[in-house]
């Protein structure tokens, strides 16, 4: 049995995400960009010290399409830390990094231009036999695409979301039939198959969404396809595997119990195991607190002092009664969580009105106002040594409000 070329599959780095951070007044970049760095780092340093064969991202290498300088440069200096160990980086272009007009370069394809040893960048449907330490594979991309890139038709936004869906599979279709039957083979692409669960991207996408059946990428040509553009971890087949690597770090608290990292990937020629392995990232943490009863600070207090947050972005939700809203005294609630935590991404009330006082549950839309003060006067107890002299007042008050109605 030949030896196994191991790969690392990877995808939706969004480098450049600045939500819930602050700006380094030293080194001028942001905590966020940091962090993101940080873990593509460990990334890097995995598939160095294990001597992968090949790093495949597959697509959103960037926050959007027009990345910083800072940004370029640093993404260019881990690709470079590859390149110079031997470990092929291939690329494809995500939905990100897809400029809207057809000819403009995406935020990528740089590399193309600078020729670094072993990186490839595909921003169009491609077909390449790599050359690895355990000899040669086949990788069949399909990048983002435009609708205009592949002439798709629709004077809807369903009709041309149909066309592009059935242009894109025949496309596949296309691609796998010049395949090498002997070589192992990945597919790559940045689509959203159907019945994905997707994680923030929903929120954070650029255009409309194209959904692709799984029929589409679980060829048996394929011995394993890499998926990116969803930002959760899923297996979505078996026979190939169909995988989402998700994103490398989290971008908002909608992934806040996703846990992120990349796929370890082995295969020969018709044998392929895979491994999700969790990178550290830093915690998002969402703290719940039901401040119905009781002191509101302090139950607030209470639940934030046991808390390991030192590290997290986190976001206070409390359950609160309207009248309570002054007890909680939420400058100095801020002022706590930004003592403890890294980043205090906000505070979220759900106020609970107190509407007992507006409704009895005696008095029905068929009372007139009437009869429904007296229904209200006669049933609160409070009202029992007053209650004759309350009835007469309102006799009185709706007697001289129908004088005005007939002056």
């Amino acid at each position: 049995m030949n030896e196994r070329i191991r790969l690392i599959h990877t995808g939706d780095l969004h480098i450049g995400v600045q939500n819930y951070g602050r700006i380094d007044s030293k080194t001028g970049i942001h905590s966020r960009l940091r962090d993101f760095l940080e873990t593509f780092d460990s990334l890097v340093d995995y598939a160095i010290d294990d001597n992968v064969d090949g790093v495949l991202i597959c697509g959103d290498a960037f926050k959007n399409r027009e990345p910083t300088v800072t940004e370029q440069r640093e993404f260019a200096k881990r690709i470079k830390r590859l390149s110079d160990r031997g470990i092929n980086v291939y690329i494809i272009v995500g939905n990100h990094d897809l400029h809207n007009a057809p000819h403009k370069a995406t935020s990528v394809e740089i590399y193309d231009i600078v020729d670094m040893p072993g990186v490839y960048v595909r921003r169009k449907p491609s077909i390449d036999i790599l050359d690895t330490k355990k000899g040669p594979m086949q990788i069949v991309a399909l990048p983002y695409v435009s609708a205009s890139m592949i002439n798709a038709e629709g004077s809807t936004i369903e009709e041309l979301s149909l066309d592009m869906r059935q242009k894109l599979c025949t496309i596949v279709d296309g691609l796998a039939k010049r395949l090498y039957n002997d070589l192992p083979t990945v597919f790559m692409s940045h689509y959203s198959v159907i019945g994905a669960v997707p994680g923030s991207e929903k929120s954070i996408m650029l255009g409309r969404e194209i959904t692709l059946p799984l029929s589409c990428f679980a060829r048996q040509q394929f011995d394993y396809v890499a998926l990116g553009h969803i930002h959760k971890h899923q297996v979505m087949g078996g026979d190939p595997p169909v995988v989402y690597c998700g994103s490398m770090d989290r971008v908002d608290f909608s992934e806040e119990d996703d846990k992120k990292g990349f796929v370890m990937v082995e295969l020969s020629k018709g044998d392929v195991r895979y491994e999700f392995i969790e990178l550290p990232t830093r915690p998002f943490k969402t703290i719940y607190v039901d401040a119905t009863e009781g002191n509101a600070f302090q139950l607030v207090k209470d639940a934030i002092e046991p808390l390991s947050i030192e590290d997290a972005i986190v976001k206070l939700k409390v359950k609160i009664k309207a009248t309570q809203l002054a007890d909680l005294r939420e400058g100095e609630v801020y002022k706590l969580l930004r003592s403890r935590a890294f980043y205090v991404a906000g505070i979220e009330k759900d106020i609970i009105s107190d509407k007992s006082h507006l409704r009895h549950p005696g008095i029905t839309e068929r009372m007139d106002i009437g009869e429904a003060v007296a229904e209200y006067i006669d049933k609160k107890e409070e009202y029992a040594d007053i209650k004759e002299e309350l009835l007469e007042l309102n006799d009185k008050l709706l007697h001289k409000l129908r004088e005005g109605d007939t002056v």
